[in-house]
């Protein structure tokens, strides 16, 4: 099984997670994505939307838990370096424009 990588999460990105042409035949599917890749981002998805109830605090021990171990069946798909973008909700499409200097040094 291939882990989720950072290819991935940047389409995630660039998509907002979202996969239309898997299930509307009237949109293209584009060029950049693969088949199934709407499995991928539901991983995704559900990561993070259970991290951000987490750190809201709002929920109770039970859900929390239940939500925690989700997380960690879930985790096992994502790289460790997708799965940190994902913990800090850090959204990297586009890329961030480089300055002269950053430039001068790739």
């Amino acid at each position: 099984m291939n882990k989720i990588d950072l290819q991935t999460y940047k389409l995630d990105c660039k998509y907002n997670g979202q996969a239309e042409w898997e299930d509307d035949f009237r949109i293209g599917k584009p060029k950049d994505v693969y088949k199934g890749i709407g499995n991928d981002f539901h991983i995704i998805d559900t990561i993070s939307n259970n991290l951000f109830m987490i750190k809201s605090g709002l929920y109770s021990k039970e859900l929390m838990k239940g939500m925690l171990m989700e997380i960690d069946e879930l985790k096992i798909k994502l790289t460790d370096e997708v799965y940190g973008f994902v913990e800090r909700n850090e959204n990297i499409y586009p890329e961030p424009k480089k300055n002269f200097f950053q430039r001068l040094f790739k």
